[in-house]
């Protein structure tokens, strides 16, 4: 089995990461800026935003959840690359919690049973409403 830790940070967090950087962009933030508030290089920035990474997970389908990363967006301007870590490991949580990736969870783990787990909202949903974005 493998941890859903690991599949998190492969299929999850680069998708969340790459839709913030997306939303950045698109509100003209200056590509360093974004290099400084997402924490990542600015060749990781213009592979997101080319989309040869991060696209392996598609958010559109959560609307929530990319309603929590245009918020995040929206307020980051004014946060630090730590406060805007911490919202992201909150929205990867906040998808986990929601059982979002249980179903491509039992695509790369075939003996997994979406319906029978319970591990991602018994660890995470307690942890939050939703995350403070």
């Amino acid at each position: 089995m493998r941890s859903i830790f690991e599949l998190a940070y492969r299929y999850i967090e680069p998708a969340i990461r790459r839709q913030l950087v997306l939303e950045l962009y698109k509100r003209g933030v200056d590509r360093r800026r974004i290099v400084e508030l997402v924490g990542i290089s600015s060749s990781l920035v213009t592979r997101y935003i080319a989309g040869q990474r991060g696209n392996m997970l598609d958010l559109t389908p959560y609307r929530d959840v990319t309603m929590l990363i245009s918020q995040l967006a929206e307020k980051s301007m004014g946060m630090s690359k730590e406060q805007v870590e911490e919202q992201i490991y909150r929205i990867v949580l906040y998808f986990l919690s929601h059982k979002y990736f249980c179903n491509v969870h039992r695509v790369l783990v075939p003996d997994i049973d979406p319906t029978k787990c319970q591990i991602c909202p018994s660890l995470f949903k307690k942890l939050f409403s939703k995350p403070r974005a």
